[in-house]
């Protein structure tokens, strides 16, 4: 009576509350998906869903079943969890989230190093933004989240793995009209279009207490950020393009900074930083592919506080280091530019 195939058919249906949509998610066709959830229908004795042109209801009925069914899936996953436990790191499964903001950027360098030492283990990495990670872990999508850790503390079922915190600075092109400026103060980011990712109330309010009252009117009337972007890659091809600055920890933008394609002002320093951490539901068990990730991300986040450290230490990335970079790049003919 109970077919799994079919009570995901029904969860599948249940969220996108569409034939089209859900079958699509479920990579079926939709004459298929109508025939599995008539077919349970059938099985049960009981009408699941109401249809209408427009979009589909669960009755009565169905929410009972669909209540069941959330759990069944949830022990489904935690069987299979259970079997990878036991095959290792050889033939094992790890399924990672992250934020597709600074997370991402520690995420992959460590995902190439363990698919270096274990190239038979099936590794799965879901960026995804960070509101919504913390729902995958729950219901076992994902086995791990980087994040900063800001964003998920207070959530009682959740354990963090804290990493290093990382400072942040304001960002720009190196010939931006801030690198030829002196003396820059806080309210003077604001002359610019400020591009960021989606931002955690705290990170604003961090950033708030160091501008001036005018500053921070503006703000509540107009918003922090004049472009919204998630990605990092795409934000910096924006700020090598344009007037707009942004807020980034120096880990990010290393190589950016090195090959004079994007500048630091170190001397406005806003006191933000970012701190990831790693977290998993409370109580859960590390599997060997977790252990292995987890180690080798904390030596990764070692690695990268000492580069960040080494680079500040030598000014690379300065508004004039990076200035004479661009010079030099013109008198070959080049500008560097995306």
């Amino acid at each position: 009576m109970f077919d799994m195939r079919r009570l995901r058919h029904a969860l599948a249906l249940a969220e996108h509350r569409n034939f089209a949509r859900a079958a699509t998610a479920l990579h079926i066709t939709q004459p298929a998906l109508s025939r599995s959830i008539q077919s349970l229908e059938d099985a049960l004795g009981v009408r699941l869903f109401d249809r209408s042109p427009r979009d589909v209801e669960p009755t009565a009925f169905g929410e009972l079943v669909l209540r069941h069914a959330r759990g069944l899936e949830l022990s489904a996953r935690d069987l299979d969890r259970e079997l990878q436990l036991a095959k290792g790191l050889e033939i094992g499964t790890l399924n990672v989230g992250a934020g597709p903001w600074g997370a991402a950027s520690m995420v992959g360098v460590t995902i190439g190093k363990l698919s270096r030492l274990y190239p038979r283990l099936r590794t799965r990495v879901l960026i995804s933004p960070w509101m919504e990670l913390p729902a995958r872990i729950r219901s076992r999508e994902v086995d791990l989240m980087v994040a900063d850790v800001s964003e998920v503390q207070g959530q009682d079922d959740l354990e963090i793995t804290p990493l290093m915190a990382h400072r942040a600075f304001v960002v720009c092109r190196p010939d931006h009209p801030l690198t030829q400026q002196d003396g820059v103060g806080a309210a003077d980011i604001f002359r610019f279009p400020l591009a960021g990712p989606h931002l955690p109330q705290h990170a604003v309010d961090t950033m708030l207490r160091h501008m001036p009252a005018a500053v921070r009117e503006h703000v509540k009337v107009h918003g922090l950020l004049s472009i919204t972007c998630d990605s990092s890659s795409v934000l910096k091809a924006i700020l090598a393009n344009s007037d707009a600055i942004s807020i980034m920890s120096v880990f990010m933008v290393i190589k950016e900074l090195g090959d004079g394609d994007l500048a630091m002002i170190r001397e406005l320093d806003l006191g933000v930083q970012g701190q990831f951490g790693v977290t998993r539901l409370r109580g859960r068990s590390l599997s060997a592919p977790a252990e292995a990730f987890l180690k080798l991300l904390t030596e990764h986040d070692q690695n990268i506080s000492a580069m960040e450290q080494s680079l500040l230490d030598a000014g690379v990335g300065s508004p004039s280091a990076s200035r004479s970079i661009v010079r030099s790049r013109r008198r070959r003919g080049t500008t560097g530019r995306a």
